[in-house]
């Protein structure tokens, strides 16, 4: 398999190929990429320690001494083509481009998970290939779609300018998130030292340009939307307090 050209990532990443796969791997991340033989992850052909709930189902925990616990979150068809294609991907390179988005972002300080892998690997027989991607797990940290439900109303203010704060930030830094819903948003529950982070850059976009004005207030709106369809009335009444979280000047990226 073929990666594609990117030159800048490669100053922090290794490429590892074989005939049938191809994977930016962080090259402190490499020893523990290859005893794991997480090359074979795309298919689910790794150890894996915890399944993770929510979203396809498709993500587990993996536990390591030098790098905590991981997430390996192999990609799955969504939407009517699940039924009929559960893991295909016939064109693009969704894990690459997933990496090549989050850590640009990350670079720039924005709040967002640390990728360590990512990997594809083709299909036999037939055409296309399956992929999945590697990051650090986020201890101490909810979706935010669980948070919201139970927050206190004194508490709720002060969670929803966060979230547009972390939002901010993400445009600012140019990314351009392409499902931004309750999920996708990671609170903290035991560690109020974090930031909210923003999850799941598949298919999300980065422009050094900035993020325009019509894209930011689109992922806002796809955010409200995800609020009332889960049916968060209080998240919804303090949507005002997200609002001018997201006004305010984002000041220094607080680490992840």
């Amino acid at each position: 398999m073929h990666l594609p050209p990117v030159d800048w990532i490669r100053d922090r990443f290794d490429v590892v190929q074989t005939p049938d796969a191809a994977a930016f791997v962080r090259t402190d991340f490499r020893e523990i990429f290859d005893r794991h033989d997480l090359l074979g992850c795309p298919a689910g052909r790794v150890a894996r320690d915890t399944d993770l709930s929510g979203g396809r189902g498709a993500a587990w925990v993996l536990s390591t001494q030098s790098f905590g616990d991981l997430v390996v979150r192999p990609y799955r068809r969504g939407g009517w083509i699940s039924h009929l294609v559960k893991r295909r991907y016939l064109a693009g390179a969704r894990a690459f481009h997933e990496l090549l988005v989050t850590e640009r972002l990350h670079r720039l300080g924005a709040p967002v998970p640390e990728v360590l892998a990512a990997v594809q690997e083709r299909i036999r027989p037939g055409p296309g290939y399956s992929a999945c991607i590697v990051t650090r797990r986020i201890t101490g940290t909810v979706p935010s779609a669980e948070a919201l439900a139970n927050t206190a109303e004194g508490q709720m203010r002060i969670l929803m300018e966060d979230i547009g704060r972390a939002i901010r930030r993400c445009h600012e830094a140019g990314g351009w998130h392409a499902d931004l819903n309750a999920w996708n948003l990671l609170v903290p529950e035991s560690r109020p030292d974090l930031p909210v982070v923003v999850i799941d850059w598949d298919r999300g976009r980065w422009t050094d340009d900035g993020v325009p004005d019509r894209a930011r207030r689109g992922n806002l709106s796809r955010l409200a939307r995800s609020l009332r369809k889960l049916e968060l009335a209080s998240a919804i009444q303090a949507w005002p307090a997200l609002e001018s979280g997201y006004a305010a000047e984002p000041g220094p990226a607080p680490a992840a």
